[in-house]
């Protein structure tokens, strides 16, 4: 539920989204769609690992630093820097809509000043 919830607020904001709930299914899907992605959103904790692994391993399937949001409850100071030191942006639970649309919107702008 959580996962289509997402996908229908992004899809709602223009986002092409696609939703897995594995790391081999985020990588199935990558290898289906043929590009690499703009950016990630794990959830940090996971049914086997972390959201950080997840990014870690698309990163390198698709040899690019892609923009990557971890989603979390957890505060400790050492997921923070986990996440820091991997230059992986981390939103808070419970997820603030606007919080996660000005990140995303602030990337796009970027992107399309690199252009």
């Amino acid at each position: 539920e959580i996962l289509k919830g997402m996908e229908a607020m992004l899809t709602g904001w223009g986002c092409h989204v696609l939703t897995a709930a594995t790391l081999e299914e985020v990588i199935d899907l990558i290898d289906k769609q043929g590009r690499t992605p703009d950016g990630i959103i794990a959830d940090y904790h996971l049914d086997s690992g972390t959201g950080i692994d997840v990014i870690e391993e698309c990163r390198k399937l698709c040899n690019a630093d892609l923009h990557s949001i971890i989603a979390t409850a957890d505060r400790s100071r050492s997921v923070q820097t986990f996440a820091e030191e991997r230059n992986i942006h981390i939103l808070r639970k419970p997820l603030k809509p606007a919080a996660l649309r000005a990140l995303l919107s602030q990337w796009r702008a970027r992107q399309i000043a690199a252009e």
